[in-house]
């Protein structure tokens, strides 16, 4: 099984040129990536998990109607913000939406506790590792999902045999045939899941210098991005391994 999912929030400007993208800008680029993300998956009968990061959750109030509409789940995705943001958001979210929220995925520099999510009604932790260009420094201890103050975990995966781990940055940057090739061995070493996370922004043209991305961080965005993600739901339908929402899969 694939748990296929994805971060919906702008990318990370420098303090340098964080002036110079407007938040309307800001907002755009996460509309677009994610409304193509989702045109993908409808052309491949796709769904899958949307985490949407706090602070634009109610000014996305569209987008998290389309999100739901069209059969995914959606989430809601902690950057950095108070217990009280975190709880209005998702109260909003499924106020607009009709629908029950009941996951988050955070950033582990400012994870809250299991005690505290779960006292905020979610059922499950999806697991994220901040993931760059250094990501050989990642502890790799296998992890299975569990429990912890009745709030189901949900770890991050990765490659068993290359310790490579399943995020948005290595999607972006390995030749699919290889990512192919991880999945593959993943999949018959019988793990019983797969988490694979990507982002939103990544399925927008940001070349331009405003936007502050480091050279590793332009490579195959937009167009390319929407390309390489459909080829590789091509790959999971003919391979025969099954994408669900997590919602579906662990409840």
């Amino acid at each position: 099984m694939v748990l296929l999912s994805f971060n919906v929030l702008a990318p990370e400007i420098p303090l340098d040129k964080i002036d110079l993208v407007s938040e309307e800008e800001k907002l755009k680029i996460i509309s677009n990536g994610t409304e193509n993300i989702i045109n993908i998956l409808e052309k491949h009968y796709v769904f899958c998990t949307f985490f949407v990061e706090v602070s634009v959750v109610e000014k996305l109030p569209d987008l998290l109607k389309l999100i739901t509409k069209k059969g995914h789940e959606l989430g809601i995705l902690n950057k950095h913000s108070a217990e009280a943001e975190i709880v209005k958001a998702k109260h909003f979210a499924e106020e607009i939406t009709g629908k029950s929220v009941i996951g988050i995925r955070q950033f582990p520099k400012f994870k809250f506790k299991s005690e505290v999510v779960k006292k905020m009604k979610f059922s499950y932790h999806s697991s994220m590792y901040f993931s760059n260009i250094f990501w050989l420094n990642k502890d790799f201890e296998k992890k299975t999902v569990y429990e912890e103050n009745e709030l189901v975990i949900v770890p991050d995966s990765w490659s068993l045999y290359s310790k490579i781990p399943y995020n948005d940055f290595t999607f972006q940057m390995i030749p699919l045939f290889f990512y192919k090739n991880m999945v593959n061995n993943s999949m018959k070493a019988d793990d019983e899941y797969i988490v694979i996370y990507l982002n939103s922004w990544q399925f927008v043209e940001l070349n331009h210098s405003k936007f502050g991305l480091p050279f590793y961080r332009k490579y195959n965005l937009g167009k390319q991005m929407e390309k390489k993600l459909s080829r590789f739901l091509l790959f999971l339908e003919e391979s025969e391994w099954a994408i669900n929402r997590m919602k579906d899969f662990f409840f």
